[in-house]
This record gives structure tokens, C-alpha cells and sequence, in this order.
């Protein structure tokens, strides 16, 4: 048995994922009531150009504690996760992609451990996404942890759990893929200490990836160098290297 949490927030980055957010809004409120006495579903869809937006309003119409988080544009996924955590108001807050890769069912495992840990950090343990992902993923891992020396399993995993605490007051600069290891990068220099916990990953079966395109890893790249550039500056005018 897993103790419930308090209360609980969780949401998800969706763009152009019609064929998903059904099966995604059903697997959600049929597992989270299992896990928090309270919690809210949100949905940011970041600029869908089909019908994501328009299926969250239907299911607005029989679930008062779903919310729906609107990008007119598509402003990237880190702009999405910046969105979702302004939005979200419980004691823990969890996101994860709308895609259906990862089993809801598998935050119970983390819920177990959150009387030790502020912050739960899921890795896959078989990346299900085809080759030049896979490929953009180690390539932008290896340069984060030149840079940043963050040394976690699998820094892209979107599958996580924050307590609020130490993610209400963190300032995120990324709005695309780097958003994640800024965030880690961050927590980690105010001194967090991180669980990590293996989740599995399947294959996407409807809709159409984003993380494949080189355009994003070498936007992620480009923002890592400005924020590592802007804290040397920043140690630099304290004192320190």
C-alpha cells in the first residue's frame, strides 16, 4: 500500500497531441485519486494547432479539477513546464509528457519516498524512442555534465515529482529542452539531494515527435553556454571563480 500525498498537482506539456490526451485524461483520473487526498490535472498546451485544446474542454465539462493552460503560440517545452508549475498550487507537484510513454501507475514508487526526499527523479530504464533521439539525448547529456557537472541518470526523463517548497521560488531561464537541466542544475547548487528511480518507456503509438530535430539539441546547447556563461559572471562579481 502507498500512503496518499496531501495533495497533489500534475501536468502536462502537450502540443499537437489529440490522438493522446484521451487515454492520457482517463489512465490520469483513474490513478491519481489512488495516490493524493487532493489534486488538480493540468494540461499546458503549448500552441497545438488540432484539437488537444478543444478535448481538455470537454472533459472540463465533468472534472471541476482539471485545468487547461493555453500558449497561442508555441513557445517550446520549457516554456510549457515554467507555465505548469505557475499554475499549479499543491504541496507536491508532478509533471511527465502527454504522449503516453510513461506508466502513471509508477508514481506510486515515488510518492513511497517523499517523507526522505524533496526531490523524486525518474530514468528510464530503456529509452523506447528511435536512434537520432537517443543519439540528441547522450549528445546533450555529455555536454550539460561538462558544464554543469549535474551527473544524474537520465536528465531529460520527464517523469518527476517536486515538493513546492524548493520549486516556487526557482527562476528558470530555458524555454526548450535545456529547461531540464537547469532546473536540476539549480536545485542541486541549493544544496537538494535527489532520489532517483527507475521508470519504464514505450513507444509512442500515436502522434509525432519533436526531440528528434538536431535544431533542438543545438538550441539547448546555445542556452546551456548562456547560463553557464552567466554563472561564472556571477561568481566572478562575488568573489569567486
Amino acid at each position: 500500500m502507498t500512503n496518499k500525498l496531501a495533495s497533489l498537482s500534475i501536468f502536462f506539456p502537450a502540443h499537437n497531441e489529440e490522438a493522446n490526451i484521451n487515454h492520457l485524461l482517463e489512465e490520469t483520473f483513474r490513478v491519481i485519486p489512488q495516490l493524493a487526498h487532493q489534486f488538480e490535472i493540468i494540461v499546458v498546451n503549448d500552441g497545438s494547432f488540432d484539437e488537444t485544446a478543444k478535448i481538455v474542454k470537454t472533459w472540463q465539462k465533468k472534472h471541476r479539477n482539471l485545468k487547461l493552460v493555453n500558449h497561442p503560440q508555441n513557445q517550446g517545452y520549457g516554456a510549457a513546464l515554467k507555465s505548469g508549475f505557475r499554475a499549479a498550487r499543491f504541496e507536491w507537484i508532478f509533471f511527465t509528457d502527454a504522449d503516453l510513454q510513461f506508466d502513471l501507475q509508477e508514481l506510486a514508487d515515488f510518492v513511497r519516498y517523499t517523507n526522505q526526499y524533496e526531490v523524486i527523479l525518474g530514468y528510464r530504464t530503456n529509452r523506447a524512442e528511435g536512434f537520432r533521439r537517443a543519439i540528441n539525448a547522450k549528445l546533450l547529456k555529455f555536454f550539460v555534465d561538462i558544464l554543469f557537472r549535474i551527473h544524474v541518470k537520465d536528465i531529460d526523463c520527464a517523469f518527476k515529482l517536486f515538493h513546492r517548497r524548493v520549486i516556487q521560488d526557482l527562476i528558470l531561464e530555458s524555454n526548450g529542452a535545456f529547461v531540464s537541466s537547469e532546473m536540476l542544475y539549480k536545485l542541486k547548487k541549493n544544496g537538494l539531494k535527489f532520489k532517483q528511480l527507475p521508470v519504464n518507456h514505450y513507444p509512442r503509438r500515436w502522434g509525432n515527435p519533436t526531440g528528434a530535430n538536431l535544431k533542438v539539441i543545438l538550441r539547448a546547447m546555445g542556452e546551456a553556454i548562456q547560463i553557464y556563461a552567466q554563472a561564472k559572471m556571477d561568481r566572478l562579481r562575488n568573489g569567486r571563480w
